[in-house]
């Protein structure tokens, strides 16, 4: 498995991307669940929120491309796998581990904060572990990472063996797309069959397809790929309803323009863009709880009511990046920092995105 790597400063339009796909999941959320459940008896701010969380489509393609940009040189290397698997999942796990468990403290200190969120959750272990499950996660964002998990595990089959991980991995896909001609299914069908799944392998082809573009194609792939977001998404919540697995592959097809493109673009892309990109993790972790805790003094204080939802969804989506760029900045970057220099595994790569 071959590529070349993008230049380092091309990575920033990437970033933006990642940004701005970290937002449009917070929208979502905020419009669609804490608005309507804590503070406005069922009512939104504006319908054309609700395909925000087609984030999670675009996050999905960006870690298969991920994956095979880091990791593409350890194909066919078996004693990588301690490496592969340390490197992964110090980037999803002691974060994701912090915010769980200051959320379950938080529900036995303040009982009102777990208040309609514990019911039917999966026990405690299983969300630690990020087992998949038919319960719903005690995070609400945690079943994308249990997708992440499933997908480097299948990865893993390719450092092993370039051919049986293929085989594994083509006929895993191969499944994935049967399954979207098929009625719905139960879990765990539903789970390892998810068209979801699909995406992580469109970003590995994009990773070895992006060095044949040019920069004049490349601006007007991501231009396609934005638009096409936006057309699938308003047309979805305002004309008619797109069948899931349809949906999440449109979705998909567009997130592979915007990333396909974004890696040979090179251009000055602000800071605060740059940061927020960076941040995104965090973001996606913590912003449903902090907006649940914010709508719920807000809703006993009687601020909500006095406030058109608009600005509140706004307002309560602007208090959530900022504080997931703020956990980035002081928490999970320096915790990954010291999580690399402390590593026993021989020449651990310190370069991430």
């Amino acid at each position: 498995m071959r590529g070349s790597q993008p230049a380092a400063g091309r990575l920033d339009v990437l970033q933006a991307g990642r940004a701005a796909a970290a937002i449009l999941v917070v929208l979502y959320h905020a419009n669609n669940f804490v608005l309507p459940l804590r503070l406005y008896d069922g009512d939104t701010a504006w319908r054309g929120f609700g395909w925000g969380y087609a984030g999670v489509e675009f996050f999905f393609v960006l870690s298969g491309f991920i994956i095979a940009r880091a990791h593409h040189r350890d194909v066919g290397q078996p004693t990588r796998i301690l490496r592969f698997l340390y490197k992964r999942c110090i980037r999803i796990l002691p974060m994701y581990w912090l915010v769980l468990t200051t959320l379950l403290v938080a529900y036995q200190l303040v009982p009102t904060l777990g208040a309609g969120a514990l019911p039917d959750t999966e026990p405690a272990a299983q969300a630690y572990l990020l087992v998949p499950s038919a319960e719903r996660s005690i995070l609400p964002v945690a079943w994308t990472l249990k997708h992440e998990m499933v997908f480097y595990s299948a990865f893993v089959c390719f450092l092993i063996d370039v051919r049986w991980g293929a085989g594994i991995f083509f006929f895993w896909m191969g499944a994935c797309m049967i399954a979207l001609f098929l009625p719905e299914l139960d879990f765990p069908a539903a789970f390892f069959l998810s068209p979801y799944n699909l995406l992580f392998a469109a970003g590995l082809v994009m990773y070895f397809f992006q060095p044949v573009v040019r920069e004049p194609v490349a601006r007007a792939l991501v231009f396609l790929g934005i638009a096409m977001f936006i057309i699938v998404g308003l047309s979805e919540q305002f004309l008619f309803a797109w069948p899931l697995g349809v949906r999440t592959l449109a979705y998909g097809v567009a997130a592979c323009a915007v990333i396909a493109g974004s890696v040979q673009i090179s251009c000055r892309v602000p800071t605060s863009a740059v940061l927020l990109g960076n941040a995104s993790y965090a973001i996606y972790l913590l912003h449903l709880p902090v907006m649940n805790v914010l709508a719920i003094l807000l809703a006993k204080s009687g601020a909500g009511s006095l406030t058109p939802p608009l600005l509140m969804c706004l307002g309560l989506s602007a208090i959530a990046v900022a504080a997931g760029a703020a956990a980035h900045v002081i928490v999970e970057k320096p915790m990954q920092q010291w999580l690399v220099r402390k590593s026993l595994l021989p020449r651990l790569s310190r370069r991430s995105i």
